[in-house]
Order: C-alpha cells, then structure tokens, then sequence
C-alpha cells in the first residue's frame, strides 16, 4: 500500500474554489480501480489549511492517477489557490520501497 499526505495552505478568497475544485477531484480519484481512500481534512484550527489522505493499492495505482484527466486538471488550476507550496509526504510498505 502506498499512502500519501498532500498539505495545502488556501488563499482565504480562493477557499470556495479550491473546494470546488477538491469535490471533482475526490470523487474523480475514489472511482479509481487502484484507490482504497482519497478524503480531504480541514484542520481544525485553521479553516484554510488542508490535507489529502490517499491510500492506494500500489504504485502503478499512483502512478495511473497521477496521470488522469480529472488529476491534471486539478494540478493545473490549483496553484491559484493557494497561499504557500503544496507540501507532500509519501510512505510504502517496506516491500514496496524502490
């Protein structure tokens, strides 16, 4: 299982689009053959700061996502959203480490 932690400071003014953005973006990824979880976190002190759970089968998984129309769209439109860089974390299974 591959499971990655992607953390994102929004503009205040951009919140309700990055939502937006977010809504296609979960639903696109949780149909995805290879996902076991895609779920979008507010943190609880700050109402624009967020994280993106994902948890994937493997790494072709991750890779086919990272791939899709529905994740490219989203790559692309995000950065205007956002207050600070996309921060990402990613850990494996010891087995699946390359």
């Amino acid at each position: 299982m591959i499971i990655i932690h992607a953390d994102l400071k929004v503009l205040a003014e951009k919140r309700e689009t990055f939502l937006a953005l977010m809504q296609g973006l979960v639903k696109a990824s949780q149909a995805e053959e290879g996902n076991q979880r895609y779920t979008l976190m507010q943190d609880v002190e700050d109402e624009n700061s967020f994280t993106v759970v994902e948890e994937w089968k493997d790494q072709a998984a991750v890779d086919f996502h990272n791939q899709t129309a529905h994740f490219q769209s989203f790559v692309a439109a995000v950065p205007e959203c956002l207050a600070a860089p996309l921060q990402v974390s990613k850990f494996a299974n010891a087995d699946q480490v390359k």
